[in-house]
């Protein structure tokens, strides 16, 4: 069954694929987008752990494969859905253009601070991968820089102006040198997609099909190859990209990859079928407390305490199986964890979320849904990559800070021309 699940999720990747292709403006819909993450992250990971499960059982091998179709098909079967009429009037709403801005560049000034607190940092805890304490505040509040980007951006678009053109390039320059000094797959994928969402919201401008397959294969080859390229750009020794083999690499990695998120993801499940234990959501609660209720104003054991624990799986003990530092469980395995087989309903959620965002921003021209649009595709791909409890924390962060800025901005009795929607 393994093999057949494989191939049913490859036949779904590449029919999310080839729903997009057929008309180019669904290129920057959520089944398409999701189709190439899937294309691009899972699929490879797939073929690799079924030419080598290692640690991971036939059962929990076939069980995996059945989770990434389930998930995959989700992102497709939830934007079936018509979209909500009165949640779309909610969205319908007038705003300044001119506070919109400011509001953009307040959150690029916060965000440029933040970054230099952050260079501040001894080197040592810059490096380590896993940060706590007042470095989370710092990179908390450094994620404004995307919101920030995006409002700018639109703005310049609409209204292009010397400053403002220097204003974008300012905001712009934090998200390249994360990119380029670190190699980060989600600052690349959230940077490109800013740019590309808002030249379709300005003037429906979408990429020719030639480009976007470009770009579909360059991500497949590419990924395997962000360890390497990290370390390149951390050591300076840039000569060594021209050594590079990407599809050497990439044969490599699907024949022989040893450290897989999915292995990571079919492990987990595995562990949760074994033992019976099962979060029932209470993970989302988890990482809001996590990521919102700071210990060092209100102490460890408080932050610990408002922690909803149902679960824990000694993988060490099970299956002689530890996680690999820096890679992730996805959001295929922390929707099972939660929901067991349920779990895919999740992506089915997100489908049918953005469906009515897109309709929003595309055919009523809300700028509201134009900038929530693009500031939450990056953690639909994280939802996928990384987790989907991270996507809730993510999306509350954005209306928080987002919506404070869309109220502040809101027009009243003001000219028509600074009035957008």
């Amino acid at each position: 069954m393994a093999e057949l699940y494989l191939y049913l999720l490859f036949a779904i990747c590449l029919g999310l694929l080839g729903w997009g292709l057929i008309r180019l403006e669904r290129v920057y819909q959520y089944p398409f987008f999701m189709g190439g993450v899937f294309v691009s992250f899972i699929l490879p990971q797939a073929i690799a752990l079924f030419n080598n499960p290692g640690s991971v059982g036939q059962q929990a091998l076939e069980r995996v494969l059945l989770m990434s179709c389930l998930c995959a098909a989700m992102c497709w079967l939830g934007y079936q859905l018509p979209p909500n009429s009165s949640f779309l009037k909610k969205l319908d709403i007038s705003i300044d253009s001119r506070k919109l801005l400011h509001g953009g560049i307040v959150f690029v000034l916060i965000s440029y601070f933040c970054s230099f607190l952050i260079s501040q940092l001894p080197e040592a805890v810059r490096e380590n991968t896993q940060w706590t304490g007042i470095a989370t505040i710092y990179l908390f509040f450094a994620g404004l820089i995307y919101p920030g980007f995006t409002i700018i951006l639109l703005s310049t678009l609409r209204r292009p102006t010397v400053v403002k053109i220097i204003i974008t390039a300012c905001a712009a320059a934090i998200p390249l040198q994360t990119i380029i000094l670190y190699g980060r797959r989600e600052s690349t994928a959230t940077f490109i997609l800013t740019i590309g969402l808002s030249l379709y919201f300005f003037s429906r401008l979408v990429p020719p099909r030639w480009l976007v397959l470009t770009m579909l294969l360059f991500a497949l080859i590419a990924i395997p190859l962000v360890g390497t390229y990290r370390y390149i750009a951390k050591t300076g020794q840039w000569n060594q990209l021209l050594e590079l083999q990407p599809l050497e690499h990439l044969n490599n990695f699907v024949e022989e990859g040893e450290i897989l998120e999915l292995r990571n993801a079919a492990v987990l499940m595995d562990a949760a079928v074994q033992t019976g234990q099962y979060g029932y959501g209470t993970d989302y609660w988890n990482t809001l407390v996590f990521r919102f209720v700071p210990a060092q104003l209100v102490g460890s054991d408080l932050k610990n305490a408002l922690q909803i624990k149902l679960y824990k799986y000694d993988l060490q003990t099970l299956y002689n199986y530890s996680i690999h530092t820096g890679t992730t469980p996805t959001g295929i395995a922390d929707t099972f964890i939660q929901f067991d087989y349920l779990g895919c309903f999740v992506f089915f959620i997100l489908a049918y979320s953005f469906k009515n965002l897109w309709i929003s921003a595309v055919y009523q021209n809300s700028v509201i849904s134009q900038v929530f649009y693009i500031s939450l595709f990056s953690p639909s791909m994280i939802s996928l990559t990384h987790g989907t409890t991270r996507f809730l924390a993510d999306l509350l962060f954005r209306l928080f800070f987002v919506g404070a800025v869309i109220i502040y901005s809101q027009s009243h009795n003001i000219c028509s021309s600074q009035v957008i929607k």
